[in-house]
């Protein structure tokens, strides 16, 4: 593997991490038609570009060659042994660095985003206990059409979904004054979706695997697709149950009635309540998806992009990773 070759790849890296967000806008058409599959597709992108990133990363460190941090012979026998293992055919570059400075800087960033996303995971976490206890506070729990419920006092029409282990689905007493039996039957049946289709822990991963990343192009436009196709799949799910004009009908009074969070439902942090209207601006969106379907033959060349791009960056990361790991397993042949 030559250096044109490496910067080829690391060319791919960037191009994907900023024409992501067009190539997932103009994917979404086709994305919407499975888009429990789209969700775990994407999140499989993220973690795709990730390894890639971090793995060229390390090798890329394995190039050049700099001060010796040991001394003597072992020195010599490291550099040969990585030098051995690297796919990678070009002379090394001196630097004044160290080589092992290098393949830590990588590493240091991978820990320092593990430690990030585990920050968020629990902030996340207090964040749905302190919710919970809001609504347990006036909330009583009751049974609607057949699914287990906390309804609490607000006359606003409400219905959203915590964690099953934390409360699961809640209502408001203005959804059941503002919505017939049809049109519940379809709410409830949305936010039971969420729980059995473990949306909340879906969300929970794109939030740990996004973190301080959604400053780039790519991870942003991935986490803000992800709720929305959550969305649509909870929709499906409702519409084989209870039919698409009921649904259509709840979704259209509820985005009346007002987006998420105007009126005394609790506040949390994003992801944590999965509410029946989604994100702001987006339930004409959805009702226009129940009613007619966008032709999703023009998202073809899009998503075909965007995976072929996605699989040579895996091929990529396996045909460098693979010898280091081949390396680490067996031993350096030079200590035999």
């Amino acid at each position: 593997m030559t250096l044109t070759l490496f910067a080829l790849l690391a060319l791919a890296l960037v191009l994907l991490a900023l024409t992501g967000p067009r190539l997932v806008r103009w994917s979404t058409p086709l994305l919407m038609r499975a888009p429990r599959l789209a969700s775990g597709l994407l999140l499989g992108a993220l973690a795709v570009w990730s390894t890639a990133a971090v793995v060229l990363g390390v090798a890329l460190a394995g190039l050049p060659s700099g001060p010796r941090l040991l001394a003597g012979s072992a020195a010599d026998v490291c550099q040969r042994c990585l030098a051995a293992a690297s796919p990678f055919s070009a002379a090394p570059v001196e630097l004044p660095v160290p080589m092992a400075a290098l393949v830590l800087l990588p590493l240091a960033g991978t820990a320092l985003m593990g430690a990030a996303a585990v920050r968020g995971l629990r902030r996340r976490s207090r964040a749905t206990r302190a919710v919970l206890a809001e609504v347990r506070a006036t909330a009583v729990r009751t049974v609607l059409a057949g699914h287990p419920v906390l309804l609490f006092p607000d006359p606003t029409p409400r219905a959203f979904a915590l964690p099953r282990r934390r409360g699961g689905i809640v209502v408001s007493h203005g959804l059941l004054e503002s919505l017939g039996p049809d049109e519940l039957s379809a709410v409830l049946e949305h936010e039971a979706a969420h729980l059995s289709q473990h949306h909340h822990t879906l969300l929970a991963v794109l939030e740990a695997m996004v973190g301080p990343l959604r400053v780039i192009p790519l991870f942003d436009a991935v986490a803000t697709a992800v709720p929305h196709l959550l969305e649509i799949a909870a929709d499906d799910a409702s519409r084989h149950r209870s039919g698409t004009p009921a649904l259509a009908s709840a979704l259209l009074t509820l985005g009346e009635a007002g987006a998420p969070g105007t009126s005394a439902a609790p506040a949390a942090v994003p992801g944590t309540l999965l509410h029946m209207t989604g994100s702001a601006g987006v339930v004409p969106d959805r009702i226009g998806h129940l009613v007619s379907p966008a032709a999703a033959r023009s998202a073809l060349v899009p998503v075909l992009t965007l995976s072929t791009l996605l699989v040579t960056l895996l091929g990529v990361a396996a045909a460098v990773v693979v010898p280091y790991a081949v390396l680490l397993w067996n031993g350096c042949p030079l200590l035999r």
